[in-house]
């Protein structure tokens, strides 16, 4: 599995942004691929391994910054990445169409920041709807989590209101699957 460089800048902004005095001692925890990646500048439209680079970046992101909390790290860094791309180059998706459509829009995004990647959206309702997605790192949710947040920040910035999510059983053993629900 790979992440695009657009992942690896939004991480890299978040962290700049939230915890500017730690950034150095956070690289410092890295892999030497992630030192050499986030010492550098990271090609938005480059590839690297979920694996070797993102989710060390990620569990160095938790164990600095959320006591250990993994779930409450990829959490907060999807609620930022979120409104860092789509009050940014994804912008136009909350100005056009519903929310449905924004979560559609949003198979298109996934895909662009992950691949492999399968994104499926079912039981599409008024105000909720089932978005399943390819698990993207078998030894730990915290992409999974990322992802959920991406999607509760972007409905909440097309002025979706009291959005919540419930992690449900996937049908696919491959995937995870979340129901969106606002109102």
């Amino acid at each position: 599995m790979e992440v695009k460089g657009t992942g690896l800048l939004s991480l890299k902004d978040f962290i700049k942004e939230k915890y500017p005095n730690q950034y150095e001692l956070w690289v410092k925890k890295l892999s030497q691929e992630g030192i050499y990646v986030f010492s550098s500048v990271i090609n938005s439209s480059e590839w690297f391994s979920i694996s070797e680079v993102y989710y060390p970046a990620l569990k160095a992101v938790s164990d600095m910054f959320f006591e250990g909390n993994q779930t409450k790290a990829a959490y907060e860094v999807g609620l930022y990445s979120a409104k860092h791309d789509l009050t940014g180059v994804y912008k136009v998706f909350l100005l056009i169409g519903t929310p449905q459509f924004l979560m559609k829009a949003s198979k298109r995004i996934i895909a662009t920041y992950y691949r492999p990647v399968d994104v499926d959206i079912t039981e599409i309702q008024k105000n909720s709807l089932v978005l399943s997605v390819s698990l993207l790192h078998l030894q730990s949710e915290m992409v999974d989590y990322l992802t959920i947040a991406w999607c509760v920040r972007a409905l909440e910035l097309a002025n979706c209101k009291n959005v919540t999510y419930e992690k449900i059983e996937a049908k696919n053993k491959d995937m995870f699957s979340f129901k969106l629900v606002w109102g």
